[in-house]
């Protein structure tokens, strides 16, 4: 074991634990910390394997850091919580979480586990390999990283509710963080219970190369709710309960509501052209139509049979396939077509423009003799 490089990574954790903890830009906050708190419960871990030489006599500072590994998981999760749901606040039944924890601590400081390190008490076998206590903690991280990703896709389901361009609140970078603790967790398995020796050599170096890459996707994070209170409240509320799955009979609005919004929908988009705002969302557009934001979302998938993701990129689709038909795709480039149509980058607009049309905006131009 190269004590120097898990020494090193340790260190790297603490310095990103403490820029997440104070994010410069204040954004996220309290998803940030909780984060901060996982990644420094990551780097004690590394110190505390670091401290297991017979070099290092700390029997106390060890006991306290293999406590500790416990809540790794639950702040990790807790994180994840927090950058989904907008007014998420810690409630009583998310320190069931931390029963583990509580459980490790109680043991171990009470003295009941006598003077064997509770970490190395034998609970079963798998095979030829003897599952310890300390191998719960890779476990344990391993199903909450399950929870998170399957949180992540919820979210990024949801986003399309309340916006048409999701690549910068989607949260692609977490799920990014989420695989590469996934490479790490391998390593720390064969070091629990398989012993695969070219693994174990050069764990040290995976390990420091990875915390590089987690601090890489923490700081390109985005604010992903831009919103005041009340309109978080409401966002929240249709994450819980979203219009599609309502049944019909249970609707939100009357005929005659919907026909007049309806109606009033149709003229933001075909006379004021609402959807070639890049910044449009649903809080804005039922800012707009005068309603709240699920009448708005409910108003939407009863007139169109989609969300506002798809509504609002459709029509921004037939605008491009005007502007690509016309004399003006001479003047302007593909990135000029895109922003003129509403989008906001020229991904977006391809990923969009392809979905609805089954082609490229290029070869969309070369169909229309224009390339």
């Amino acid at each position: 074991m190269n004590v120097f490089l898990m020494c090193f990574s340790a260190g790297a954790c603490l310095l990103l634990s403490f820029m997440l903890f104070f994010h410069p830009l204040g954004q996220n906050l309290k998803a940030n910390r909780w984060l901060a708190l996982f990644v420094f419960l990551m780097g004690s871990s590394f110190l505390e394997v670091s401290l297991r030489s017979e070099e290092y006599p700390f029997a106390n500072l060890s006991l306290w850091l293999n406590a500790l590994q416990f809540i790794m998981a639950p702040s990790l999760w807790l994180s994840t919580l927090y950058f989904v749901n907008p007014t998420k606040s810690f409630a009583k039944k998310d320190v069931l979480h931390f029963l583990p924890f509580l459980i490790y601590t109680s043991i171990a400081f009470l003295g009941f586990s006598g003077s064997t390190n509770l970490m190395l008490i034998k609970l079963f076998s798998i095979g030829s390999a003897d599952f310890l206590v300390r191998d719960i903690v890779p476990v344990q991280l391993a199903a909450y990283i399950i929870f998170c990703y399957l949180a992540l896709i919820r979210h990024k389901k949801n986003l399309r509710l309340i916006a048409a361009a999701t690549s910068e609140i989607s949260l692609d970078w977490l799920r990014y963080f989420l695989l590469i603790l996934i490479f790490m967790l391998l390593f720390w398995i064969n070091d629990a219970l398989i012993g695969l020796p070219q693994m174990l050599d050069i764990m040290p170096v995976v390990y420091t190369g990875a915390v590089f890459f987690l601090s890489y996707f923490s700081i390109r994070q985005r604010t992903i709710f831009e919103f005041d209170t009340k309109e978080l409240q409401d966002i929240t509320a249709l994450f819980e309960a979203p219009v599609p799955k309502q049944p019909k009979k249970t609707g939100r609005l009357d005929k005659a509501e919907l026909a007049l919004l309806s109606e009033k929908l149709d003229k933001l988009v075909t006379e004021e052209k609402i959807f070639l705002d890049n910044g449009l969302s649903l809080p804005v557009l039922a800012d707009k139509l005068g309603i709240s934001i699920h009448d708005a979302s409910y108003l939407i998938n009863e007139a169109t049979g989609g969300n506002f993701y798809n509504f609002i990129n459709s029509k921004r689709v037939e605008e491009a396939k005007r502007l690509l038909a016309s004399d003006k795709v001479e003047a302007l480039n593909m990135v000029g077509i895109a922003f003129a149509s509403g989008f906001n980058s020229k991904t977006a607009f391809n990923t969009a423009f392809k979905k609805w049309t089954g082609m490229s905006p290029t070869e969309y131009a070369k169909s229309n003799n224009r390339q």
